[in-house]
């Protein structure tokens, strides 16, 4: 670089060098806010007008240390610090640049932009010692380049604005930043931000910026890792935001925050770990799905969230693991499908006052969920299919109100319910909603739930509509039978009924033949045994036992009608019963 002299300076570039030189900031701004406005650069006098090479021959300086402080300057040409190293740090205040600057490969102490406007920064390879700043109006009308850009500080871009629509507004892949990394404060980026593989010592910081890329990825952050927390709280979101694989240290945090794709994910967090908490609540909203398969979390929390995307996944939560809880109380509300497929969670799922919606479709999907605790107490009944098949769940918190229509039981395994205000015959109804009809293990899951209550007797009714379920369905012609089964022996679980039965039968059986003796009673042979109603009714019903009566005795007219048909009801009684004690109708 040729070295200039004071004879080649102008009097603005002289006034710089004179301040510099001093250890003084050069201030060339006229004292209007209206006329300082850096995004009026362009039309600033030659008296504010300072070149690029003179600015580069101050911080190529080795011989003096002290920073070079430049506000409300023109610079024109290209302040081009490729592969440089700077000797003094570099703030700029409320500057315009003419041309894109470059300080690729280049290496510095600080560098403070505030509140400057330029078409452009390649900064990638950049080594800057402490903070690299550019913020606080700063303002980039091309893209940012900070790929594999190493800041031994913090690198703050709040309140900065970067406007390259259509294409990369910020491309930080794998950044190096010791310290925290600060997008907030009203930081606002058309066109992508890309933190792919970027590693953060500290935080990194979104709260309140506004990213727009509505036809693609507004923020890739796949592979990051991030030390500390992530905050995005009340960040607005046009385009989606990619984390797969990401590594939080602390938690995830988007309180209020607002994301909007439609067509496609609106937050990709497939194998993303958060050490703490991933927090989605408060007034966040997304219209778009989420997808967290295979995530590892310390917590989600999804209370008075927004998930909208109707007729997809509103949140695909396949295989996640969480170390603790899955929160979706307090209005929650959910447009789409709500998957936690294959989920493990540490502590409970608790979805109180919950709303899920999607109609004709999976409204809930916790197929093989494991969870020692599930609240699946909405605040109305699902609109779509609830599967709960093949979960594993330790406490199931229900309430009969808030059933949905259709629910998929088959596999499901539970310790406990907690309802104890449901009836067994209640539970039966809760039975009867799987799709497809009958299936034999919820029956026999919710049977074990009593005996392990020790509600022997709601697990003995259970078992009973088991087997009337089971033939009703596989056999649907021997309805006459299978009724007769019920109600007489209860398929072999209250044999009991026959004894009552039987009594009821002894009983008319002893009236009628009480009145048919003698006018329809005529004696089989001479001498006959003594008539006795009772016995004789016996002799008819058991056909296993002879008391001789029936033998002796033969009945004619109307009586001898009743003797087939209590003889009949005796023949299906001893059946009944031989099977029931046998165990022939508990199999199955």
């Amino acid at each position: 670089m040729t070295m200039l002299t004071a004879d080649d300076l102008t009097a603005a570039e002289q006034q710089v060098m004179s301040a510099v030189a001093s250890g003084e900031a050069a201030d060339l701004r006229v004292g209007d806010a209206e006329t300082d406005a850096p995004g009026r650069g362009a039309s600033w006098t030659p008296e504010r007008t300072v070149r690029a090479e003179v600015v580069a021959q101050l911080l190529l300086d080795a011989d003096v240390r002290t920073p070079v402080r430049l506000a409300g300057a023109r610079i024109t040409g290209s302040l081009d610090l490729e592969g440089a190293t700077l000797s003094r740090w570099l703030l700029l205040t409320d500057c315009w640049l003419d041309e894109p600057v470059s300080l690729c490969h280049a290496t510095a102490p600080l560098i403070r932009m505030t509140g400057c406007h330029l078409p452009g920064l390649d900064a990638e390879d950049l080594c800057v010692h402490a903070d690299l700043a550019l913020e606080h109006g700063f303002t980039a009308h091309g893209e940012v380049r900070l790929a594999r850009a190493r800041v031994g500080g913090v690198l703050s871009l709040a309140g900065a604005g970067l406007d390259n629509p259509g294409a990369t507004a910020l491309d930080a892949a794998r950044l190096t930043v010791d310290h925290h990394m600060l997008l907030d404060t009203g930081f606002t980026a058309r066109g992508e931000v890309c933190i792919t593989g970027a590693q953060v010592g500290g935080d990194l910081v979104l709260t309140g910026a506004r990213l727009t890329n509505p036809q693609g990825v507004a923020l890739a952050a796949d592979q990051l890792h991030v030390a500390q927390s992530v905050t995005g709280d009340d960040i607005s979101v046009e385009g989606g935001i990619s984390l797969v694989g990401a590594g939080i240290g602390g938690s995830l945090t988007f309180t209020g925050a607002s994301i909007a794709r439609e067509d496609d994910w609106a937050l990709l967090g497939s194998d993303l770990q958060v050490a703490q908490e991933m927090r989605l609540s408060h007034g966040f909203s997304s219209l778009g799905g989420i997808d967290l398969r295979g995530a590892r979390l310390g917590t989600l929390t999804l209370d008075r969230a927004e998930l909208d995307n109707p007729g997809g996944s509103a949140l695909e939560g396949g295989w996640l693991a969480v170390d603790r809880q899955v929160s979706g109380r307090h209005e929650l509300t959910v447009r789409g499908e709500f998957s936690l497929y294959g989920a493990r969670i540490g502590t409970r799922v608790d979805l109180r006052d919950a709303a899920f919606t999607n109609p004709g479709s999976l409204a809930l999907d916790f197929e093989r969920l494991d969870t020692p605790a599930l609240y699946l107490l909405p605040r109305r009944s699902p609109d779509g299919l609830v599967d709960l098949s093949h979960a594993k769940v330790g406490t199931l918190h229900d309430d009969p109100a808030t059933w949905p229509d259709r629910l998929d039981l088959r596999g499901l395994t539970y310790t406990t319910l907690t309802n104890e205000h449901t009836s067994v015959r209640q539970r039966l109804n809760w039975l009867g909603r799987q799709p497809g009809g009958y299936a034999p293990q919820p029956y026999d899951q919710l049977a074990a739930a009593y005996r392990q209550a020790g509600q022997e007797d709601a697990a003995r009714l259970v078992a009973i509509h088991k087997q009337y379920r089971r033939r009703r369905t596989l056999n649907p012609a021997g309805r006459l039978v299978n009724w007769l089964l019920y109600l007489t022996v209860g398929y072999g679980y209250r044999t009991w009924l026959a004894a009552l039965w039987l009594l009821v039968l002894l009983a008319l059986g002893t009236v009628v033949f009480d009145h048919a003796h003698p006018s329809h009673m005529t004696a089989a042979s001479t001498p006959a045994p003594a008539y006795h109603s009772v016995a004789y009714s016996l002799d008819v019903l058991l056909p296993i036992i002879d008391l001789g009566q029936q033998k002796a005795w033969l009945p004619t007219g109307s009586a001898l009608y009743w003797s087939w048909l209590l003889s009949g009801a005796g023949w299906v009684l001893t059946t009944a019963v031989a099977a029931g004690l046998s165990g022939v109708l508990k199999r199955g």
